[in-house]
């Protein structure tokens, strides 16, 4: 089934009624031609015409038409339509009538992930269309650089099982804006994040499980220190790009995080191979831009040699 939304004609679904894999075509119109009964979007499901053979060789024809409100809300509508939306085309039927409003409505305080990235709008708007967001898991908010602390503090207060935020470039934040438990943080690409920032940032949130910081150029070995004391329950964490780490700030966060299983640090060049290799032998798995194992396998040959490597 294929459902889109149209600015002008609408949002149309037509399937074959009586087939396991319905199949399904975007039209402009309502069946039998006719405009729609009101400007916006219009959301119709037209079942098309199935011709089949009775026993008597006679042809016969059904046709039946739905509108989308009269599919099950839960089971249909939330599960195999709306998640193919995006935020636009969502909102664009919220304005068709007090109907879809409702659906918009239903939906939006059920829904447990929010994808709002690179999205374009006021933040009066954003909190228009998140004020009945009560259970959201899962939130990307990246590259709302238009975005303000307080809308963004007022959807984490009303969803408390919040826990993965994306807030990458994200210019228009400031510290005052993460007031939420969370355990997954992304702030890739916000390369305008200070020390004293991040510092409160590590204090903040204490059961950080996965934390992912790539590219911020601002990052160095005193940030790490600030994360490895206060967050120890991290499991993953990915500094790919942060050119400034050394060997040093590394430490840290290994002997403090002592569940860490996975650490992404390709394009550091200041971490040395030696250590890299030591993570390794720790049963840490390592992204880095050079294979690890190719580092071990490496530093063992030389070792044959000889020459004593530690690995």
């Amino acid at each position: 089934m294929v459902c889109s939304v149209h600015p002008h004609h609408g949002v149309y679904l037509e399937r074959v009624p009586g087939v396991n894999a319905p199949a399904a075509r975007s039209v402009t119109r309502p069946p039998g031609g006719s405009e729609p009964d009101q400007p916006g979007c219009y959301c119709w499901l037209h079942a098309i015409q199935r011709t089949s053979h009775s026993p008597a060789g006679q042809k016969m024809s059904h046709r039946e038409s739905l509108q989308l409100l009269d599919l099950p809300w839960d089971d249909v509508v939330f599960q195999h339509i709306f998640p193919y939306l995006n935020v636009e085309d969502l909102c664009c039927l919220r304005e068709v009538s007090k109907g879809f409003q409702k659906l918009f409505i239903d939906y939006m305080s059920t829904c447990k992930k929010l994808d709002l990235s690179d999205c374009t709008m006021t933040n009066q708007y954003f909190q228009k269309i998140t004020e009945n967001c009560t259970n959201l898991q899962w939130l990307s908010v990246a590259k709302c650089s238009w975005l303000s602390d307080e809308p963004l503090i007022a959807l984490f207060n009303r969803n408390l099982h919040l826990h993965h935020v994306d807030l990458s470039a994200c210019s228009g934040l400031t510290s005052a804006a993460l007031q939420s438990d969370l355990q997954h943080i992304s702030t890739a690409n916000s390369s305008d994040v200070d020390i004293q920032t991040l510092e409160q940032f590590f204090c903040k949130f204490s059961r950080l499980k996965v934390v992912e910081l790539d590219k911020m150029e601002l990052l160095t070995d005193v940030g790490l220190h600030h994360l490895a004391t206060n967050c120890t329950h991290i499991e993953t964490l990915s500094v790919a790009g942060c050119w400034k780490l050394t060997d040093s700030g590394l430490k840290k966060v290994v002997n403090h995080c002592l569940k860490l299983k996975l650490l992404n640090i390709q394009n550091c060049p200041r971490v040395t191979e030696k250590y890299l290799c030591s993570l390794c032998v720790r049963g840490i798995h390592v992204i880095s831009s050079c294979s690890v194992a190719y580092m071990v396998k490496r530093r063992k040959q030389v070792n044959y040699l000889g020459i004593n490597i530690q690995i």
